[in-house]
């Protein structure tokens, strides 16, 4: 449902962190207590940025982490996970029709569809799910992010939701997507992440992104002291424009992960210990 945004409500603080240029095509809304963001995309296709808020987690992990792999209690994160299912399905995500899939996310740039990927014995490392309405039918991605990129991307065929860290951004996980989907993607989002104001990186880094997009992407004090700063915004919206999405149709709100503790999970500010919060894009049903 949408949630009604009192002035000093958690949701008005929310939305209030999303860019004016874009506050008409993202809507906060909250679900059996989860608080979350859901882009407008043309049906049949869906995604919503969850937050850490409205799960059952405690401690570092508080509340809605969904990684089974951080260290959290299991029944927490199975809990949370079928919590998140039922942003998707009306009934628990473990249903015997429904499937919610989770790749190995490595930092790489392999890219598969959700179905074959869910058929696929052993699991692989993947950082990116491509859905198609009939395909992929009652198969939901759900990708885990704590300050790298979730890049969604559609079309008027097909849909991709990406882990953009920056080694796969600056190695080209965002075309692996693109030209992974059956037909060419026409609109984006990129999702909550860490900001330019916080991703700083040595030299060497800022060499890579230099020499791939240009000096804009990397920002650096007047007086030339301290560590620089790359915008894996901008670097991401260039790959976008390179697939040919129009600049119009990329949708950013432009949140920082890091700088918002109180909605994002932050391995840059929290360190190891921390949980996940997640993209889940799905064709929903006719």
């Amino acid at each position: 449902m949408l949630v009604p945004h009192g002035e000093d409500s958690v949701s008005a603080r929310l939305a209030g962190l999303i860019d004016r240029a874009v506050r008409q095509r993202i809507e906060v809304k909250e679900n059996d207590g989860l608080l979350y963001l859901e882009p407008r995309l043309m049906p049949p296709f869906r995604a919503c940025f969850t937050t850490r808020r409205g799960g059952r987690s405690i401690g570092p992990f508080a509340s809605l982490n969904l990684d089974p792999r951080s260290g959290d209690e299991p029944m927490s994160v199975s809990r949370n996970r079928e919590l998140v299912g039922r942003l998707v399905w009306d009934t628990p995500s473990d249903s015997a029709d429904h499937v919610l899939i989770t790749p190995m996310q490595v930092h790489g740039l392999r890219v598969s569809g959700a179905a074959e990927y869910a058929g696929a014995e052993p699991l692989g490392p993947c950082d990116g799910l491509t859905l198609h309405p009939v395909l992929d039918r009652n198969v939901a991605a759900l990708l885990l992010f704590a300050d790298c990129v979730p890049i969604v991307l559609a079309g008027e065929v097909d849909m991709a939701v990406v882990h953009g860290g920056w080694k796969g951004i600056v190695g080209g996980v965002v075309g692996e997507a693109g030209r992974a989907m059956i037909g060419p993607p026409g609109f984006a989002v990129i999702g909550p992440s860490i900001g330019p104001c916080c991703f700083e990186v040595g030299d060497d880094v800022a060499a890579i992104f230099g020499a791939r997009y240009g000096q804009s992407v990397v920002l650096r004090n007047e007086d030339g002291t301290g560590f620089p700063h790359v915008d894996l915004w901008k670097a991401t919206t260039e790959e976008l424009l390179g697939l040919g999405v129009p600049g119009e149709q990329i949708v950013n709100p432009r949140i920082c992960t890091a700088c918002n503790s109180e909605f994002f999970y932050s391995y840059r500010r929290e360190g190891p210990v921390t949980g996940r919060h997640g993209c889940v894009a799905w064709a929903a049903a006719a």
